[in-house]
């Protein structure tokens, strides 16, 4: 942490003197917002924008005004936004600064501000690393380099699914660089004016590169299965079929929901032509990223009306989240178990009245929600009136269904952030500049071809997964109960017999009838999935 506070930055002058001279450009183009903009008062435009919506006839029967004030609304704050960034570059402007990182219960690493790696495009274009002992030996500027910078760049304008996709691009486009097309334009001009400018070394050793894991929970899940098809569609190794090709895990979830719903036959025709017409990577990701974080189906299918409410009824969504629930715990069985073994430990824990405990070498996290209970009081506002606020303050007792479902994602998150540690330690190793948000990695164009060489040594190091699910069982099952039993619990498979002994253990004394039966299925499922 304190390396990654130690990294300089600055600010990309040149880039910054060319947005400011040519603004009227930018802002043509529709890449930045008038700057008036920011000194209008939403009160004054209201009766204004009231006034010419009741007059013009067309726009009164096409746009509601309530859409026309958001729009308005949420342009002038995107224009406050963007001359906040322009003037804090500006203020920075000269000067080394660094950006602060904290991290969370789990390990993650987090940032705060606005100037900032985890911001607009905007903001990101105008941030390089300052002068530093990294860059003291003089590297020249190879063909080699001079490649990466350039795909690199091209990146920034649209994304390829293999590096030979992205060299043809390049080699067919080289004259046809509007960035008003580009995915990422600020980022991809900065880069093309200082190609023009032949600012290469610049290019080198002090532009940002940025480098994310591809869907890492699913990632680390393919580990703890040892799950070589996962890991080839997340891109932890080479697929055999493409080694060339970027893999995406959401794309082969979206082909097999399609083929899973087509073929499911509960599932209505004319429903199921409708959504596989629309749905799309987004909203296939919308679905299966947030499974791991614990959502539900009903809270699925109200996400899914946002993407489906001019084609499908409520009803029809949820049809549509328990069909995609019921494809991923058919389709992948494996996944979904170790989902459900992550959690009933949690639950066996909190229901034990302790704390859920998750353990690296470095630290170890302690997770214990409480139930929030309503608190009445009364209040006079300006005009005395009396009236009620009601404020939720934390409890002393335990929230046990929130513990449950939070166990899984932060068991992962707390793998993923050792990870990320690991990564920057290595990069610290290779002498490289390096800052990260989560797992997402920046470093320059030269080093960037550690950062995958780390991230996958950092993997290898991780050793056999199954020493780690022990250690969580251990730590929040078999540790309280001070065993004399020498068994090493973190490198060989814990018997179902001796697994349901140390289960039993846990049982709270003097329960009810009615929660002894919830203990012996919650034991029995714990033990079925670990067997699995």
């Amino acid at each position: 942490m304190n390396a990654l506070q130690r990294q300089p930055f600055t600010i990309n002058s040149d880039w910054l003197k060319h947005l400011m001279e040519n603004e009227e450009q930018f802002v043509d183009d529709g890449l930045l917002m008038p700057q008036f903009l920011q000194t209008i008062n939403i009160r004054d435009v209201s009766p204004v924008l009231r006034d010419f919506h009741m007059k013009d006839e067309v726009i009164n029967n096409q746009f509601p005004f309530n859409d026309l004030l958001n729009t308005v609304m949420k342009t002038i704050q995107r224009s406050r936004y963007e001359r906040l960034i322009l003037n804090l570059a500006i203020v920075y402007d000269g000067y080394k600064f660094y950006l602060p990182a904290f991290l969370d219960f789990r390990g993650r690493i987090y940032r705060c501000g606005i100037l900032h790696f985890h911001e607009c495009d905007l903001a990101r274009s105008l941030i390089v690393f300052a002068d530093h002992n990294h860059q003291k030996e003089e590297i020249k500027c190879n063909s080699s380099i001079r490649d990466q910078i350039l795909l690199s760049t091209f990146f920034h304008f649209q994304s390829f699914n293999s590096m030979v996709e992205a060299v043809d691009f390049i080699n067919n486009n080289k004259d046809n660089q509007n960035i008003t097309l580009a995915k990422r334009p600020f980022q991809f001009a900065a880069n093309i004016y200082a190609m023009q400018n032949h600012k290469l070394k610049f290019l080198k050793d002090f532009v940002p590169i940025t480098q994310d894991a591809a869907s890492s929970a699913y990632q680390i899940m393919s580990y703890f299965l040892l799950d070589e098809s996962l890991a080839e569609r997340t891109n932890l190794f080479l697929s055999t079929d493409n080694p060339n090709q970027i893999q995406d895990v959401y794309l082969y979830f979206l082909a097999e929901l399609k083929e899973f719903m087509e073929a499911e036959p509960e599932f209505d025709r004319n429903l199921c032509s409708v959504v596989c017409k629309h749905l799309s990577r987004k909203i296939v990701k919308s679905i299966f990223m947030p499974i791991i974080y614990g959502k539900t189906v009903m809270s699925t299918s109200i996400d899914l009306m946002v993407h489906f409410s001019q084609h499908l009824t409520n009803k029809e969504c949820y049809k549509v989240a328990s069909v995609s629930f019921k494809f991923f715990k058919e389709k992948y069985p494996g996944m979904e178990c170790l989902i459900r073994l992550i959690r009933l430990i949690g639950w066996v824990a909190s229901s034990r009245d302790s704390a859920v405990k998750y353990n690296v070498s470095y630290f170890t996290s302690v997770q214990d929600y409480m139930k929030n209970e309503s608190t009445y009081i009364w209040v006079y506002d300006r005009h005395r009136k009396r009236r009620q606020v009601t404020f939720r303050v934390s409890s002393d007792k335990r929230d046990r269904r929130k513990i449950e479902i939070s166990t899984f994602v932060n068991f992962i998150h707390q793998k993923d952030a050792f990870i990320a540690m690991k990564v920057v330690e290595k990069m610290l190793n290779y002498n490289a500049p390096i800052y990260t948000v989560h797992d997402n990695f920046i470093t320059t164009v030269e080093k960037s071809p550690f950062i995958p060489m780390a991230y996958l040594e950092v993997f290898r190091s991780l050793g056999p997964p199954l020493s780690i699910i022990n250690k969580f069982i251990y730590i929040n099952v078999i540790e309280n109960l001070k065993c004399g039993d020498s068994f090493d619990y973190e490198k060989n498979v814990i018997s179902s017999k001796y697994l349901t002994e140390f289960l039993i253990q846990n049982i709270p004394e003097n329960i009810s009838k009615q929660n002894q039966i919830l203990w012996d299925k919650k034991i029995n499922e714990i033990v079925i999935c670990y067997s699995e």
